[in-house]
């Protein structure tokens, strides 16, 4: 099976800075940088004839990327502007009479798209992707769910809840009436709700936040189409949905709204997900998933300027693997082109690094928190906003830090 994956992708503000230091002005940084990036695309799965030729394009078409390959077979990596990646895979693509070469052109320009894209989300008067990152506070109105489920399922103590989140520093409340818990560690795992079910949990709460925190984005966090549709007429204006809009339905409940969403990767339903984990390249693969997910969307309506992806730690990941992503985010950032948001609150695999139980893992979330900000995390979803405020600060601080000496001063400044 041919994969095309970005391992780099060079980061607008990177390149900024460094025009900066060239000394072009403020405008030109701005117009630059957006026809500069370069990255390094590996491509795997090329039998002899698709390579050869894919030899051949780089060896004799001008402005074509460098190739590097190694001892596996039908693995290349490719190096340049993303903009001379591109040329190869359209190459490629016009060659149909070479086997595997339409396929594989088809896979590098799709590559090229992803990575090339760069714009933030808008959640009500939020922008994701955008500038600080944003937090995203966790209010389960379920009485299953495995940290807090039963604590705020009455309307008045959700909103007591929502409050204290937002005066701890969350940006979006999540409001979520099914339980996703997994079958594992946990039990047997959430029972299934249904639609009226869930809609009765979940709409009069998000109408109670959105009467008394007007200015506060609201999410639902659900997978169902009817469920969404009242609680975006009730005042959300976003779905977080586990299942990456598999619904055609709630896809186009997403697309007639215009509302943000988000896309998780789940390879199998929570009650046999724990099954689904053995991959050859778990940062590849989930990479391909979300970006399959966010065409899928699109070609349903909903643009890509409105999702936002979620590898889904913990669903169908071991727990290696779930600190395998969190430590190689960058390689989903560059690979996806998408604002991503990490979820990795009080989940199984920070109790297994810290030998903790549910209810004690909040310092654990802030470590965790901090490490999916610097590597590129664009929004974090926690159940403990104010046990993770001060690492959401600093690991924000880090990642757009700016300050580099006078070399890198602005020349439109002062």
């Amino acid at each position: 099976m041919i994969r095309a994956r970005f391992l780099s992708v060079d980061k607008l503000p990177d390149l900024g800075l460094a025009l900066r230091a060239l000394g072009f002005p403020r405008g030109a940084v701005d117009f630059l940088a957006g026809s500069l990036p370069q990255g390094h695309l590996l491509v795997s799965g090329l039998e002899a004839p698709a390579l050869e030729l894919l030899r051949n394009l780089v060896g004799t078409v001008p402005g074509a990327p460098r190739i590097l390959e190694g001892v596996r077979p039908g693995a290349v990596l490719l190096s340049g502007r993303l903009s001379e990646i591109k040329l190869i895979g359209t190459r490629l693509q016009d060659r149909a009479d070479v086997p595997q070469a339409a396929d594989a052109g088809g896979y590098v320009i799709r590559a090229c798209f992803h990575a090339g894209r760069f714009e933030p989300v808008e959640i009500g008067p939020l922008r994701i992707g955008g500038g600080r990152a944003l937090v995203m506070g966790i209010l389960n109105v379920t009485p299953d769910s495995f940290s807090d489920g039963g604590r705020f399922v009455r309307p008045e103590e959700a909103l007591a809840r929502a409050k204290a989140l937002v005066e701890a520093g969350a940006d979006v409340i999540d409001v979520g009436g099914e339980s996703t818990r997994p079958k594992g560690p946990y039990g047997e795992g959430a029972r299934p709700v249904s639609v009226e079910e869930e809609r009765a949990r979940v709409e009069p709460v998000v109408a109670l936040l959105h009467r008394e925190l007007p200015n506060v984005p609201i999410s639902v966090d659900t997978s169902k189409a009817e469920v969404a549709e009242a609680a975006i007429q009730a005042g959300a204006s976003m779905v977080n949905d586990v299942r990456g809009l598999a619904d055609d339905d709630l896809a186009d409940v997403v697309r007639r709204h215009r509302v943000a969403c988000c896309l998780m990767h789940m390879p199998a339903e929570p009650d046999v997900m724990a099954e689904h984990t053995s991959y050859e390249d778990v940062v590849g693969e989930v990479a391909a998933a979300l970006c399959d997910l966010v065409d899928r969307a699109e070609a349903r309506g909903v643009p890509p300027a409105r999702a936002i992806v979620d590898p889904g730690l913990g669903f169908g990941k071991t727990y290696g693997q779930s600190l395998f992503l969190l430590r190689q985010l960058p390689l989903l950032v560059a690979a996806v082109g998408r604002p991503i948001l990490v979820g990795p609150s009080r989940k199984g695999f920070l109790g297994h690094v810290t030998g903790r139980e549910v209810g004690a893992r909040d310092a654990a979330t802030a470590g965790s928190v901090a490490a999916a900000l610097v590597n590129g995390a664009s929004m974090v979803r926690v159940h403990d906003a104010a046990a993770c405020r001060d690492a959401v600060l600093v690991a924000d601080a880090v990642a757009r830090a700016e300050e580099g000496g006078a070399f890198f001063s602005d020349e439109d400044e002062g």
